[in-house]
C-alpha cells in the first residue's frame, strides 16, 4: 500500500522533471548555437529566427511543450483535471461567490502594484533612457487579432504551472504544494540562460520580475479557489491591463521627446 502511494506520487514528479530537463536541454542549446560563431547550424538559427514565418513555428513548439505534455500526463493519469484546477467538485456551492471576488479582488491589488512599480520606473527612467518595455505584447496588441497570440500565451503559462503545482501539491499537500510549484517555476526560469541576464539589466529586469509576481500572484490565488480558469483570467487581467498601461505611458514618453 505505501510502495503503491510513493509511485502514485513519483510518476507524476517524475513528468514534471522530465520536462524540466526538456526545457533546460532545449534552451541551453538553442542558446549556445546561437552564440556559436560560424558554425552551420549557427547559420540555420540565425534563417530561422529571421524566417517571416518564424512566429508560427516558435508557437508550435511552445503548444508540443506547454500544452502537450500535460495532456499525455491527464491521459496516462499520472495528474487529475482536479489536481490541476480545471475541474473542482465543491465549486457553484455557496462560497464560490466569494472565491470568485477573492480572485479578482487579488488580481486587481496585484495589476495596480504592477502599474505602480512601472510607474515610478519610467518616470526615473525616461530622462536618461529610452526604454521599451514588453515592445512584443504591445505591437502584437496593437496588430488585429494580436489579442489572442497574448490569450494563448497566457493559457500556455497556466496549463504549465498548474501541471507543476498539480505534482507539487499531491507530493506535499495543498499549502506547501503550491509555493513548492512556484519553486519548480523558478528553477525552471533559472536554467534559461536569457533569463538570467535579463536580471542584469533594468528594463528586462522588470519584465522577468513582474512575471515572477505574477506567478506568484496566480499561485495565492489557487490556494484560496483552487480554480484553473479564474487563475487564468486574473493572469489575462494583470496582462491586459499591464500592457495597455505601459503602451499609452511609453508613448506619452515619446511624444514628450518629441515637443522637447
Amino acid at each position: 500500500m505505501l510502495q503503491a502511494l510513493f509511485d502514485y506520487r513519483l510518476e507524476l514528479m517524475l513528468w514534471v522533471l522530465g520536462s524540466v530537463l526538456i526545457y533546460g536541454l532545449g534552451i541551453n542549446i538553442w542558446q549556445r548555437l546561437r552564440r556559436t560563431p560560424s558554425s552551420r547550424l549557427t547559420r540555420y538559427v540565425t534563417a530561422l529566427d529571421s524566417w517571416h514565418h518564424g512566429l508560427w513555428l516558435s508557437q508550435a513548439l511552445r503548444f508540443l511543450y506547454y500544452l502537450c505534455i500535460p495532456y499525455l500526463a491527464l491521459s496516462r493519469g499520472a495528474t487529475s483535471p482536479i489536481l490541476m484546477g480545471m475541474w473542482g467538485t465543491d465549486w457553484f456551492q455557496p462560497q464560490w461567490a466569494s472565491e470568485l471576488a477573492l480572485g479578482l479582488a487579488l488580481g486587481v491589488g496585484t495589476l495596480a502594484l504592477l502599474v505602480w512599480s512601472w510607474r515610478h520606473f519610467l518616470l526615473v527612467v525616461h530622462e536618461t533612457d529610452q526604454v521599451t518595455p514588453y515592445a512584443f505584447q504591445r505591437r502584437i496588441l496593437a496588430a488585429p487579432w494580436g489579442w489572442g497570440l497574448i490569450v494563448l500565451e497566457v493559457l500556455y503559462l497556466e496549463m504549465h504551472w498548474a501541471f507543476y503545482r498539480g505534482a507539487a501539491i499531491r507530493a506535499f499537500g495543498d499549502y506547501y504544494g503550491v509555493f513548492g510549484g512556484f519553486l519548480l517555476v523558478l528553477a525552471e526560469w533559472g536554467l534559461n540562460p536569457q533569463f538570467r541576464r535579463d536580471l542584469s539589466t533594468a528594463r528586462r529586469d522588470g519584465e522577468a520580475m513582474t512575471t515572477v509576481v505574477t506567478a506568484f500572484c496566480i499561485g495565492v490565488v489557487y490556494y484560496f479557489t483552487a480554480n484553473l480558469w479564474l487563475c487564468m483570467a486574473v493572469h489575462l487581467i494583470i496582462q491586459f491591463g499591464l500592457v495597455t498601461f505601459l503602451a499609452a505611458s511609453v508613448g506619452l514618453a515619446d511624444q514628450e521627446r518629441e515637443h522637447n
